[in-house]
């Protein structure tokens, strides 16, 4: 029971984000989904900061309580998908540190803070387009989960590419970066949720 109740904050997760980022950058005028990034909406001097924050903390709360939850459901599977929620648990452990190391804002000078929260950014972008292979690789033989399998690799591929596709359009000076950043977090949205669903499933047939 302790196992699903888990799993089930990997379908209240993602839901939960994406109203926050909803009505997070409808509370602000000067905010574009296009052209912004997500975590503008938390950075040093953006309006409704602390409370975004206390949101993205519980989101936070609520996706490391999936990843244990996965990693529990997943014990007798290929040790990849053990592999995978590690890094999910190691991931959701690390985004509490986000509060701390918030984005600079557009225009300002480069602080310490900022130059972490992009370091940070890397580490957790890196993890998002492994963790589906993995989960991919590790399930595929897995009886009813090989269109799961193909579904996570098509997965990490959207999120390498259009994350990458927004860095490159940045540095060019194209302010698309908002609109591929909600492709990449978007895909890995509902991965997550797929992910919750399907394991869900998987706890009842073992």
């Amino acid at each position: 029971m302790l196992r699903k109740n888990l799993l089930y904050c990997g379908i209240i997760a993602p839901v939960l984000y994406i109203i926050t980022v909803i009505v997070g950058a409808a509370l602000r005028q000067d905010y574009s989904h296009i052209v912004n990034a997500i975590s503008e909406l938390i950075s040093n001097g953006a309006p409704n900061k602390a409370v975004l924050d206390v949101v993205f903390n519980i989101y936070n709360v609520l996706l490391l309580a999936f990843a244990l939850g996965g990693y529990f459901a997943l014990k007798s599977a290929h040790r990849l998908c053990r592999v995978a929620m590690g890094i999910f648990i190691a991931v959701q452990a690390l985004s509490f540190s986000w509060g701390f190391f918030p984005m600079d804002p557009l225009g300002a000078e480069t602080t310490f803070a900022g130059t972490m929260h992009n370091i940070l950014g890397g580490i957790v972008a890196l993890a998002t387009i492994i963790m589906p292979l993995l989960m991919g690789l590790g399930l595929r033989q897995t009886d009813g989960f090989k269109n799961y399998s193909a579904y996570s690799f098509i997965t990490s591929t959207i999120i390498f590419v259009s994350g990458l596709t927004g860095v490159i359009l940045a540095g060019q000076g194209v302010h698309l970066f908002g609109f591929f950043e909600r492709i990449t977090i978007g895909s890995y949205e509902i991965w997550i949720s797929v992910t919750a669903l399907r394991l869900l499933n998987y706890v009842k047939m073992n």
